[in-house]
């Protein structure tokens, strides 16, 4: 029987607002909502009623208004950079806005940070001390490799007491230099890019496309500019995804730790749009395999080239080409696998698609029988599709 795992953005439709809850034991984990440069919250009005219906908890920033609203945030003098907002001004609000709640003050969060505030988060998690109570960061268009818009407040000012924070978003700053450019170990990081097809450079008319990607990291591109990134659609079902996920019950005779040298082969790539027309395209196939599950840890096992201009669909079957080995630790009976494509383009590769199968389990594709399947929505009700299957392992019962 064939096992598939389906990766799709849900539709998002607000079916209530959820009622400001007593003080329990119980309370959900809260979901951050850090805005960007200049600390607007209104930045996620449309977002909040959609992580609502999905069931999610938002913390409220403002007892004043009805309904939750996001964080507002200001450097408090001039020369205050990220670091400095974000322990003097981001962790002060959180901890005060927890206890308003009724949660502990060192209560764990989900955190979505839409363009500088994904840094602020970073910061936090990264070098104050913030790592065991973060569960899921999203980044919103943040320029983890920066961006050159950085350069005006950075160098020609103008912009008050923004004017540093600014300035550490300028490629190659000491702040982005100090932070790197890789997932740290043990977190879960979502990156989520800009892309509107009509910006050429892939850019997302104030931070390059890609910049928000790390080593190690979850990322996808959706086809709208910076600004529309916090009510988009496509990115909020991201978003909603990735914070509402819960490992599945596993099914009997399936709960064995995985063990031994594993590959993955790619059985069925359908993709659905040629994204650089005035080229014929070399597309890459990058594996990624989190050896215990969790999606809080990809290691790079290979890529697949595969030389062909889209749309295209091919299914290799169980003839399809595989990467790997990996050694897998026997200490979990789930490994999360991600593909990244990439696709040549006049200067550079792009990243065009990224699939992530969650809960590959025990499958022995011996008889190209078994596969787990992803899909991944696009713009224009077009999807990219993938199958592949686990091979080589064995399991402790």
């Amino acid at each position: 029987m064939r096992r598939r795992v389906a990766l799709a953005t849900a539709v998002l439709t607000a079916l209530f607002l959820a009622p400001v809850a007593s003080v329990r034991a119980d309370l959900p984990v809260p979901v951050v909502l850090i805005p960007g440069w200049h600390g607007d919250p209104a930045s996620f009005d449309h977002m909040i009623p959609a992580l609502q219906g999905a069931g999610l908890s938002v913390l409220d920033f403002d007892a004043t208004r009805p309904g939750p609203q996001a964080m507002a945030y200001a450097p408090t003098s001039d020369g205050q950079h990220i670091p400095d907002v974000a322990a003097k001004v981001v962790r002060p609000a959180i901890e005060a806005a927890l206890a308003r709640a009724g949660y502990p003050a060192s209560s764990a969060v989900d955190v979505v940070g839409y363009s500088m505030g994904g840094l602020v988060a970073r910061y936090l998690i990264e070098e104050a001390g913030w790592a065991s109570r973060v569960g899921t960061v999203v980044m919103l268009g943040t320029p983890n490799h920066g961006t050159i818009a950085a350069w005006v407040p950075g160098t020609i000012g103008g912009f008050g007491r923004w004017n540093a924070t600014g300035g550490d978003m300028r490629p190659g700053s000491p702040f982005l230099r100090s932070l790197g450019t890789a997932e740290p170990a043990g977190e879960r990081y979502v990156a989520i890019g800009g892309a509107p097809p009509w910006l050429p450079f892939r850019y997302d008319g104030l931070v390059p496309s890609e910049s928000p990607f790390l080593t190690g990291d979850e990322h996808y591109l959706v086809p709208v500019h910076h600004g529309a990134l916090p009510r988009d659609p496509q990115a909020i079902g991201l978003i909603t995804s990735a914070f509402g996920y819960q490992p599945p019950d596993l099914p009997p005779g399936d709960g064995a730790d995985l063990s031994g040298a594993a590959t993955i082969r790619l059985e069925y790539a359908e993709i659905a749009g040629d994204h650089d027309r005035w080229t014929d395209d070399e597309n890459r196939f990058a594996i990624s395999v989190d050896p215990d599950g969790g999606g809080d840890g990809f290691v790079r096992l290979g890529e697949i080239a595969y030389e062909r201009d889209a749309p295209f669909t091919q299914h290799w079957g169980d003839a399809g080409p595989t990467v790997g080995p990996v050694q897998l630790p026997g200490t979990s009976p789930r490994i999360d696998v991600r593909i990244d494509v990439t696709e040549k383009d006049p200067w550079a590769r792009q990243v065009v698609s990224t699939a992530v199968f969650r809960d590959v389990m025990f499958s022995d594709d011996l008889d190209g029988m078994d596969y787990y399947e992803a899909v991944v929505p696009l713009s224009g009700n077009r999807r990219d599709v993938f199958r592949i299957s686990l091979n080589g392992v064995t399991s402790h019962r």
